[in-house]
């Protein structure tokens, strides 16, 4: 029976922006959120700590869980 494990950790990623000044471009990065690892170059994960784990409905673990292993 497969149960959720939960993790934090820090992703360090590199995103370059052509902009006109640097104000211009940390606007732009500030609303990226996901993106940073889906369009940026990824440099690493650090600090990664186990925060939670708990049982889970079996049915309905592909929609609690982003990964399943």
């Amino acid at each position: 029976m497969k149960k959720l494990y939960e993790f934090t950790a820090l992703l360090r990623c590199s995103y370059v922006v052509a902009a006109d000044n640097e104000k211009s471009a940390r606007e732009a990065i500030e609303t990226y959120e996901r993106t940073w690892f889906e369009s940026g170059d990824f440099l690493g994960v650090s600090d990664v700590d186990l925060v939670d784990v708990r049982e889970a409905e079996q049915e309905s673990i592909e929609d609690l869980a982003h990964e399943i292993v």
